[in-house]
């Protein structure tokens, strides 16, 4: 029990990111928000990492190691949260379908797997894989089946790129295994250097207003930052897979949070669309069977 009510703080956490995201963007350039989020989630892994004691474990990386987690950085965890973002700030209204569309990550990761880790190709990935995009294009067409609806394209191609880009670093992250918490400190310390540079050199910076700060700090350090440590205790106090597919909940507690704040409605397509995308990786964790013949 101790380790769900641990895993229950990130998720309700995690999910309230489109929310906070599209409240910033109408304020401040996206890519400021990113910058100053990462600075935020920057100094709560620093707090979360001094209480578990884990800043000796950054002497037992080579340099060649510290090397490949700041090119993870730079080109997983940087451009994964440009274009998620992003998406929220092209179409505010169409935050709940970018959203489900961005759990595309966990079917990249199963893709992906097979030419970078040589894992193989069975019919459950490929009945996988045909779910979690028939689950994208319910989305795309609303419903009705053979029309597209373009008016929120780029937010979708946006959330749908960045998906990719999760499904990537988290397939090269299982490739080198590195420890999850201090790995994710340097991540974000590269993702945070990319992010001043472009940030600086694409738009004149906004001084946000109190309420912004607020935000920032709360989608920065409580949200990507602080849920860490709450995570974390999670996997080690219960079994590490069951609590992983937990996070499978966020999107449909992210719907309701829009649902509530912004005073929409969550539409049938989307959750329709929604178990479809995530009954691609699910289906990859069933274990079926099989009578051997005598």
């Amino acid at each position: 029990m101790r380790a769900y009510l641990f895993a229950a703080v990130p998720i309700v956490l995690w999910a309230s990111t489109p929310l906070l995201v599209t409240e910033l963007a109408a304020e401040l350039p996206i890519l400021q928000v990113n910058w100053l989020v990462t600075g935020f989630s920057i100094v709560s892994l620093s707090l979360t990492i001094t209480v578990l004691k884990r800043w000796g474990k950054f002497r037992d990386y080579s340099k060649k190691e510290m090397g490949t987690m700041l090119v993870l950085g730079a080109t997983g965890l940087f451009p994964y949260t440009t274009l998620y973002y992003l998406a929220f700030a092209l179409a505010p209204a169409a935050a709940g379908n970018s959203n489900i569309i961005n759990y595309l990550w966990p079917i990249w990761i199963v893709i992906l797997a097979i030419p970078i880790l040589k894992e193989g190709l069975g019919w459950k990935k490929i009945l996988g894989i045909a779910l979690s995009f028939a689950g994208v294009y319910l989305i795309l067409t609303g419903g009705q089946w053979i029309r597209f609806r373009l008016e929120h394209l780029p937010a979708y191609l946006s959330a749908a790129a960045g998906a990719f880009f999760w499904g990537l670093f988290s397939v090269q992250n299982k490739r080198h295994r590195f420890e999850a918490l201090t790995a994710m400190f340097v991540y974000s310390v590269a993702a945070f250097l990319c992010f001043a540079a472009v940030a600086l050199l694409a738009s004149p910076l906004v001084w946000p207003s109190t309420r912004s700060w607020l935000l920032l700090f709360l989608l920065g350090g409580i949200v990507n930052g602080f849920s860490y440590l709450f995570w974390i205790l999670a996997l080690r106090a219960g079994d590490t897979a069951k609590i992983a597919n937990l996070v499978y909940l966020t999107p449909f507690l992210a719907l309701i949070y829009l649902a509530v704040s912004l005073d929409v409605s969550i539409k049938a397509t989307q959750l329709v669309a929604l178990i479809l995308i995530l009954a691609g990786p699910i289906l990859q964790e069933i274990r079926i069977p099989f009578k051997q013949k005598d």
